[in-house]
């Protein structure tokens, strides 16, 4: 993780979707299929756009792929604009990132708190909400799913990111209060 801030623009040359970029979803029989078989065998040589997007170029390929790929919530956004994954929301180009990531042979950013991750965090849900998280600060958001959903202690934290502890103790008592107390 990295506490480096940095920020997000959506791009201007993909079309706009209401409610943003679909999470990621496995199909059932993910590991037996072609895009993910080819993620593994086939190297990518494309490289980072910005924050949540990548061009994907994978070696057996003409083109290259715009991927969106990032965290946000505690779920990951995917999407890519080849027709694979317009009508199975599955494709080699986002197989591949998932493949990468899970190996720490690329970094995925928060879009909501600007963290970056080398592999995939304890917390990671593909199921959940990604607008779950959307009113808590980024601070709160930050604390929470490191202290609250991940394998960080309050202390062990707060000498990671320079906070107090008290501090910390303040944003996960907002965080908790903002999602109504609930301990997920």
């Amino acid at each position: 993780m990295s506490l480096g801030s940095r920020s997000w623009q959506e791009s201007d040359d993909l079309p706009n979707q209401i409610g943003g970029p679909p999470t990621l979803s496995m199909p059932d029989d993910w590991t037996l299929s072609t895009p993910w078989q080819r993620a593994q065998r086939e190297d990518d040589e494309g490289g980072p756009i910005n924050d949540a997007e990548r061009m994907v170029n994978l070696s057996g390929s003409d083109y290259a792929h715009r991927v969106t790929f990032a965290l946000r919530g505690r779920t990951l956004v995917a999407d890519c604009d080849c027709k694979a994954h317009r009508f199975n929301d599955w494709c080699s180009h986002v197989a591949s990132l998932w493949w990468q990531w899970s190996r720490g042979e690329i970094i995925v950013t928060h879009l909501g708190t600007g963290r970056d991750y080398p592999q995939p965090p304890a917390w990671l849900r593909l199921d959940d909400d990604p607008t779950a998280y959307d009113d808590l600060s980024p601070a709160e958001l930050d604390a929470y799913l490191t202290c609250e959903l991940g394998d960080v202690g309050v202390r062990e934290y707060a000498d990671l990111s320079g906070r107090a502890p008290g501090t910390l103790g303040n944003l996960l008592r907002r965080a908790r209060d903002e999602l109504g107390g609930v301990r997920r």
